[in-house]
């Protein structure tokens, strides 16, 4: 016979994730605002109407509640890598399109970015945390889209994906984050670079 949890227990687990969740919303957006250094736990239960104590209680504190903030967002870039980039029918415009999301989302998230960064340049579990759950995922999503293309004849004999999809998403994190937010350079540039890159890289891998 199969025993169907109670009620309160499930609806406690409920209650306990959806405060899990608010805390990590809260924290982005305190991290965001304040810097990570400058930001209080206070601050981030205030915001989620949550006890301070849970962030202890959940994240073990603040570091932890950062890294629970990186791995929440691994878990969104399949989504949004799907979503905003479908399969185009040209090399050229498929690495393209694929930098150019990069300078979109890293200007969007600009002010978290700035956060995620600076810790993982002083932090190496944060930074393999980045690596691991976020740049990894990139690279692998645009390997499968160089790999339609190179099943297609479009990419000629002995090219190595892995290496043309690692230039690929570093050229998207140099723009994205090191030219057009931490050196604060024009975004029009930085799209006009992001075009020529693209175009420079199709030259080089296709069959010709």
């Amino acid at each position: 016979m199969t025993i169907s949890p109670s009620p309160i227990i499930e609806r406690g687990k409920r209650d306990k994730e959806q405060r899990r969740q608010s805390l990590i919303d809260s924290a982005t957006a305190v991290f965001a605002e304040r810097g990570y250094d400058c930001a209080t736990t206070r601050e981030v239960a205030e915001r989620a109407n949550c006890a301070e104590g849970l962030i202890h209680r959940y994240f073990n504190g603040k570091r932890g509640l950062l890294l629970a903030i990186l791995e929440s967002r691994a878990t969104q870039v399949v989504e949004d890598f799907v979503g905003a980039l479908p399969d185009r029918d040209t090399l050229e415009e498929e690495i393209e399109k694929v930098i150019l999301w990069h300078l979109d989302t890293m200007w969007e998230r600009r002010d978290f970015m700035r956060v995620a960064v600076s810790q993982a340049a002083i932090d190496s579990e944060i930074g393999r945390t980045i690596n691991e759950g976020i740049h990894n995922e990139r690279v692998r999503l645009t390997k499968e889209k160089l790999d339609r293309h190179k099943r297609s004849g479009r990419i000629r004999s002995g090219v190595e994906l892995e290496a043309i999809a690692q230039t690929i998403t570093g050229i998207g994190f140099a723009l994205g984050f090191s030219f057009q937010v931490s050196l604060g350079q024009d975004r029009g540039i930085a799209r006009s670079i992001a075009i020529e890159a693209a175009a420079t890289l199709s030259r080089g891998i296709c069959r010709r």
